[in-house]
């Protein structure tokens, strides 16, 4: 841990040296447009290329639970609750993780206009979000299972699916501490710990999960239920390892966290959460889509079904790392956008739509051509194989589309523009998309590729929206005499 804490700080005191160098306006610059580019390559590949690995390595856990509980006797019954029951919670706790988005947006501003204070300051505040969200969160999952019966769902389902979330709910703070001090540390351009911590996770994931379930280590088991109490312990170690690294960070640069500081101040508080609150109503539709479509495969078949969640499983594994680095184009062009400079702002845009589009089009090709071989990793039933592997070449596409668009939103959120992003989303893939997948799919006969194919229709429409909107901003900043105060939420400190 002390040698990742310190090659950690020494990427920081690179980064570091980068931010005290803002642009002088009307200088020319001392290095050409390929150079400058080159650099914001590097800066994004060293906070993005970390965080994508981590998104793997949390993506991992899921999968070791997934192969632990299909272990357990009566294991069908055991995949169907768990699986229902991350359904609920995880619908519930991300919509708050999104609210704490406004300080992902916010800190890096302060960071870049040299206000590292402030950045704590808003670390301090966002700990009310998970304060208030915690018992909502737990509360909710819990009250949701009321309404399972009248879905229909079988009571032992229900019966199993309550033991599981009886134990997981108690992963909910530690969860949502270690969210918001992630975001802390990537705006801060400390992000070698926060990948450390998700790719450590899936191997004390397995270590409790050997533990809980089975019974080892003086354990008794405890079936499904293990794995959620196995998911608390993960939480508290990643937690742990953010902890230690906020508090050297802090050290290192010489800022305290006061106690003072955790008072309620609304003038943080409320644009915090009118950044955050689109882009939770964002994630939630998000999943109402993948539900809906979800619920078309089933009216197709059980074959069908079975091999769209093949194909989702795994376009959603390689998703992560676009995932991983939209989170550099919220760091670096919120810190671009502090110190006024909007020509690092469009690079680091650039820079991401790049090496996220580099990446799709790169494994675009072993995922295509060898997309008999996906699907056969995941059934031996030669019916859902024949039925995934055409589907693979809509899903290319569609990953190409979904790419594209998530690194248009980070930089939109790096801007503090939540709501472009939303209106993309409802637009491009409620609008056009899911009626289109309905038409293709389920009226016209199409099947599996008419749903597929209107998926990745909606989401082209929605990353043609986001460019707009982002040429929009451009435009709007172009123009103003003071375009940084065009998306400051709260007053610079009096100089």
């Amino acid at each position: 841990m002390a040698a990742t804490i310190g090659i950690t700080t020494d990427v920081s005191m690179q980064l570091d040296s980068d931010l005290r160098a803002p642009a002088v306006a009307g200088s020319r610059p001392a290095k050409g447009l390929f150079s400058r580019l080159q650099h914001e390559l590097g800066w994004s590949l060293r906070i993005g290329g970390p965080l994508a690995l981590g998104e793997l390595g949390w993506m991992s856990t899921y999968i070791v639970d997934a192969l632990m509980i299909g272990r357990l006797p009566h294991s069908a019954l055991a995949i169907a609750a768990s699986s229902l029951g991350n359904t609920i919670y995880y619908a519930i706790v991300f919509f708050v993780i999104y609210l704490l988005n406004g300080m992902e947006a916010m800190v890096p501003q302060a960071i870049g206009r040299g206000d590292r204070p402030e950045g704590v300051r808003l670390l301090a505040q966002s700990f009310w979000i998970v304060l208030a969200g915690t018992p909502v969160v737990m509360v909710a999952t819990i009250a949701s299972l009321w309404l399972l019966p009248i879905f229909g769902t079988p009571p032992e389902i229900v019966a199993e699916a309550r033991r599981y979330l009886v134990a997981l709910i108690w992963s909910t703070a530690p969860l949502l501490g270690y969210m918001a001090l992630r975001r802390y540390l990537q705006s801060i351009n400390r992000v070698l710990l926060v990948s450390v911590s998700l790719i450590t996770a899936g191997i004390v994931n397995w270590a409790g999960d050997w533990a809980f379930l089975f019974g080892h280590l003086g354990l008794h088991p405890m079936g499904v239920a293990g794995s959620g109490w196995s998911t608390c312990v993960v939480r508290v170690w990643m937690l742990v390892l953010l902890v230690i690294g906020v508090a050297h960070a802090l050290r290192r640069d010489g800022l305290r966290f006061t106690a003072s500081m955790l008072r309620p101040d609304w003038s943080r508080l409320k644009p915090m959460l009118r950044i955050g609150l689109p882009s939770g109503i964002d994630f939630s539709a998000d999943l109402l889509q993948a539900t809906v479509l979800g619920v078309m495969a089933a009216r197709l078949g059980t074959t069908l079904l079975a091999a769209n969640q093949v194909v989702l499983d795994l376009t959603a594994f390689l998703y992560m790392v676009p995932t991983g680095m939209s989170y550099a184009a919220v760091v670096r062009v919120g810190q671009g956008l502090g110190r006024s400079d909007f020509s690092q702002i469009r690079r680091s845009l650039t820079s991401v739509l790049l090496l996220s589009g580099g990446f799709t089009l790169l494994v675009a090709i072993p995922y295509v051509g060898f997309r008999h071989t996906w699907a056969a990793m995941y059934t031996n039933d030669p019916a859902v194989v024949t039925a995934a592997t055409p589907i693979f070449l809509f899903c290319a596409a569609g990953l190409l589309s979904d790419a594209i668009a998530v690194s248009y939103a980070g930089a939109l959120t790096g801007l503090s523009d939540t709501r472009s992003p939303l209106i993309a989303n409802l637009i491009g893939n409620w609008l056009f998309g899911i009626p289109l997948a309905w038409w293709l799919g389920v009226h016209a006969g199409y099947g599996l590729r008419g749903l597929w194919f209107g998926r990745a229709f909606g989401s082209v429409i929605a990353a043609l929206i986001q460019l707009l909107a982002w040429n929009y901003h451009m435009q709007k900043a172009a123009r103003s005499s003071e375009p940084a105060a065009l998306y400051r939420m709260i007053p610079s400190p009096a100089k």
